[in-house]
């Protein structure tokens, strides 16, 4: 990790939720950016990368791993934390097992968020 903060995407369809998110990340000291879709995250990548990824599953249109696998496709590697109300789903066993590095469930304390992205972090 640089000396920077770091710079972390939250993507997620429900507004109080990404809301709530990106100012728990400024809490930490993080530089944070929120988008209410994979498609508006998509179109922001060009700006700049993050250097982790808070991603929800359930998304209208395309959801988490459908994310995920666009990004695999065009070689992006970025540290991903999928945030999730269904931690047991298929859905979630497939964003693990498409890279993803930590499954948080709604609602998730403070603590296992910054554990979390700090640990994607390291690698």
């Amino acid at each position: 990790m640089s000396e920077n903060p770091p710079l972390v995407f939250i993507v997620d369809d429900d507004e109080a939720v990404r809301s709530a998110t990106r100012l728990l990340a400024r809490s930490f000291g993080w530089n944070a950016r929120a988008f209410g879709s994979a498609q508006e995250f998509l179109e922001a990548l060009p700006q700049g990368m993050p250097d982790c990824l808070l991603l929800d599953l359930n998304m209208p249109e395309m959801n988490g791993v459908e994310l995920q696998l666009v990004l695999a496709s065009r070689g992006i590697r970025i540290p991903v934390v999928v945030i999730t109300g269904q931690k047991d789903s298929p859905l979630a066993a497939r964003a693990r097992a498409a890279g993803a590095h930590a499954l948080l469930a709604k609602p998730f304390f403070d603590e296992e968020l910054k554990q979390s992205v700090e640990e994607a972090l390291q690698g």
